[in-house]
């Protein structure tokens, strides 16, 4: 038997040859690993936040047991409705949500824009759950006119609507960056909600968030009240998902002057039975009693009212707070001398509503004099007042594109 004798070039080519694949197994081994994390890492930032269901556990107050139900009421000191209505601070089949799977594409987040200037901060909110990976969808209504072309309008050398044309370009801007559904709503007019067909002229009536009941793909929609912040969306999610079903629900306000309202948050079930009903509701509430032909001023600030008994939303528990206001920084136990505890304001909260008494809006650029009147005297609720009002203006420009708006007053 002969044998293969290699030579010493030989050797060295094979022992090179092996080195060579090993290294590069080596390199593509460590390279398929480095891309299956970054898959999982992307799979994960881009997968939404789903929010975990409330314990059945309720707060330490005041209880009545309904003996005929078996279900535990807590009693309201809500401003509006003294003790009428419940106090929803969880709900208490949460262990059977544990085992359901939640159908987020029947729930969605709701904005209403009824005129131009609502466009803008409707779509932040929007956009920030869209940022935030809210899973629920994303509605906006806005009024039907808008939709329709009529002859002569949207042309060069039209001034009817000088406005009209930002806002199709925001609408059509959310519905391709942030996946908002844009709705056309018309006006609630005799008790019926009228269409926007071509040539129609619109006289009276108002757009309410009433139009949200006649979204009946949804099993419920939430709308929170515009300027604000939203910091965190999963509390929001959590109402929406897990707050046991009635037909109306509302955040508890109350007594305090915190600035906190009830219309401020809105939990709605869609119904056409509701949704007829509210509309022939509207339109005799709004009717004057000297003239029938007359309208009062409606917005939904007094929507709540048509519900006797709503089911309240706690707006505090031991570990969040839904909304706060802004307008607190101004409170009289804010002194110049008095601690005031920045990082305590700002965490645990869900959503920072400008509702603040010394100014008109947050995207409004008042003068510097009104302005500088304007701020809290403590200078530590100033530093926070300061820097919220900048994360609005900035997050307008980034958002809609949009500066400050003149104020004339």
């Amino acid at each position: 038997m002969k044998r293969i004798l290699l030579s010493q070039s030989q050797v060295s080519v094979v022992a090179s040859s092996t080195v060579v694949l090993i290294f590069t197994f080596l390199l593509f081994f460590s390279g398929y690993i480095i891309q299956q994390r970054t898959v999982t890492g992307l799979q994960a930032a881009i997968r939404p936040r789903l929010p975990k269901p409330p314990t059945p556990i309720l707060q330490l107050q005041q209880q009545a047991q309904d003996e005929e139900n078996g279900r535990t009421e807590l009693q309201s000191s809500s401003r509006l409705f003294n003790n009428k209505a419940r106090i929803a601070y969880t709900r208490l089949s949460a262990l059977e949500d544990t085992r359901a799977e939640i159908n987020w594409h029947r729930l969605a987040h709701v904005q209403l824009a009824r005129n131009h200037h609502d466009v803008c901060n409707a779509i932040m909110v929007l956009a920030e759950l869209y940022r935030l990976k809210s899973p629920a969808r994303r509605v906006l209504m806005f009024p039907q006119e808008w939709a329709v072309e009529k002859e002569g309008k949207g042309m060069r050398g039209d001034f009817s609507d000088p406005f009209l044309a930002s806002s199709r370009r925001l609408l059509r801007m959310a519905a391709r960056r942030y996946g908002v559904e844009l709705r056309p709503v018309g006006r609630v007019v005799n008790g019926t909600e009228e269409g926007g067909e071509e040539g129609a002229e619109t006289r009276g009536g108002v757009y309410s968030l009433a139009s949200a009941y006649a979204l009946t793909e949804f099993d419920r929609v939430l709308s929170i009240e515009t300027p604000g912040l939203l910091l965190d969306a999963t509390p929001l999610d959590a109402v929406l998902a897990f707050t046991e079903a009635a037909p109306f629900a509302m955040l508890q306000d109350s007594a305090q002057g915190d600035g906190v309202h009830s219309a401020d948050l809105l939990l709605l079930h869609p119904s056409t039975d509701i949704h007829n009903d509210l509309l022939t509701r509207i339109s005799t509430t709004t009717m004057t009693s000297e003239s029938q032909t007359q309208l009062q001023t409606f917005n939904d600030a007094t929507l709540p009212l048509l519900f006797p008994t709503p089911l309240l939303l706690a707006s505090t528990t031991d570990t969040e707070t839904l909304i706060r206001s802004i307008g607190t920084l101004h409170t009289p136990t804010h002194h110049t001398t008095s601690p005031f505890n920045a990082t305590a304001f700002l965490s645990n909260v869900t959503y920072i509503r400008f509702s603040d008494p010394k100014l008109p809006g947050p995207e409004y650029d008042v003068p510097w004099s009104q302005k500088v009147a304007a701020r809290p005297r403590n200078k530590d609720a100033d530093w926070t007042w300061t820097k919220l009002y900048g994360q609005f203006a900035q997050k307008r420009m980034e958002i809609c594109g949009l500066d400050l708006e003149a104020w004339h007053a």
